[in-house]
C-alpha cells in the first residue's frame, strides 16, 4: 500500500474511531461498541507502525489493550476477549521491540502468551490458538536472542517448534503449517549452531530445507519459496564448511 493510500486509510480509521467513541460514551456497557472502538484503534496503530510513527502507534495500541483488559475482566470466561487482549499485548511488544526497549517488549510478549495459554490448553484442538501461542513463543525467543540470552531463546524456539510440529502433523496438506514448521526448524538450528551443537543444527537446517523442497515441487508459482530454500541451503553450506 502506497503512502497516499496509507494516509487515506488512516483518515478513514480515525473517523471510525471517532464514531465508535461517541457510541461507546452513550452506552459504555455495550461490549460490541467497545470492541469496535478497540479494533479501529488497533487498525490505526497498524498504519502508524508502517509509517514509522512508533510513539503514536504505541499510544493507540495501549488504548486498544485497555479496552480489551476491561472486557476480559468483565467476562473472564470469554475466550474471544482473551485472544483479542493477547493480540493487543503482542502488538505493543512489537512497537517496544522496534523502539529498542527490549525489557518492556519481553514483558509484553510474556503477558500476551499468558493471557491466551489457559484457553489454548483447555482447547488443544483449536489450531488458531495453538498457532498464536507458537507466534508468541517465537517473539519471546527473538527478544531473548537480541538480549544475548541464547539458552532462554532456544527454550522459547523449541516450545514454538513443538506446537508447529503438532499442527503440521495434524494437517500434513496445509501449506502454511508446513512452512511454519520449516521456519521453526531454522530458528532452533540458528541458535544451536552458535553454542556449538552443530550436528543438531545441521540436522535442523536439513529438515527445514526438505520441507521446502517438497512444497516447491507442489507449488511452482510461489516466489518466496525459492528464496527461503536458498537461505536454508546457505546455512547448510556454511555450517558444513566450518566443521
Amino acid at each position: 500500500m502506497g503512502q497516499g493510500n496509507l494516509a487515506e486509510a488512516l483518515s478513514s480509521y480515525r473517523r471510525c474511531r471517532d464514531t465508535f467513541e461517541r457510541l461507546a460514551k452513550v452506552d459504555p456497557g455495550n461490549a460490541g461498541w467497545q470492541r469496535d472502538l478497540s479494533i479501529s484503534l488497533s487498525k490505526i496503530g497498524d498504519i502508524l507502525m508502517v509509517q514509522g510513527n512508533l510513539a503514536e502507534a504505541l499510544s493507540s495500541y495501549r488504548r486498544c489493550r485497555d479496552i480489551f483488559e476491561h472486557l476480559a475482566e468483565t467476562d473472564p470466561g470469554n475466550a474471544g476477549w482473551q485472544r483479542d487482549l493477547s493480540v493487543s499485548l503482542s502488538k505493543i511488544g512489537q512497537v517496544l521491540e522496534a523502539q529498542g526497549n527490549l525489557a518492556e517488549a519481553l514483558n509484553s510478549f510474556r503477558d500476551s502468551l499468558a493471557s491466551l495459554k489457559h484457553f489454548a490448553k483447555a482447547d488443544p484442538d483449536n489450531a488458531g490458538w495453538q498457532h498464536d501461542l507458537s507466534v508468541f513463543h517465537e517473539r519471546i525467543g527473538d527478544v531473548l536472542w537480541d538480549q544475548g540470552n541464547l539458552p532462554a531463546a532456544l527454550d522459547s524456539y523449541k516450545a514454538m517448534h513443538a506446537i508447529r510440529e503438532r499442527l503440521a502433523a495434524a494437517e500434513p496438506g496445509d501449506v502454511e503449517w508446513q512452512r511454519g514448521l520449516a521456519a521453526s526448524y531454522g530458528r532452533v538450528a540458528e541458535v544451536e549452531a552458535r553454542p556449538g551443537a552443530r550436528d543438531q543444527a545441521l540436522s535442523g537446517f536439513r529438515n527445514g530445507r526438505d520441507i521446502l523442497v517438497r512444497l516447491k515441487a507442489q507449488s511452482t508459482d510461489d516466489a518466496q519459496l525459492p528464496k527461503d530454500l536458498a537461505w536454508f541451503e546457505s546455512q547448510i553450506s556454511s555450517l558444513s564448511a566450518s566443521r
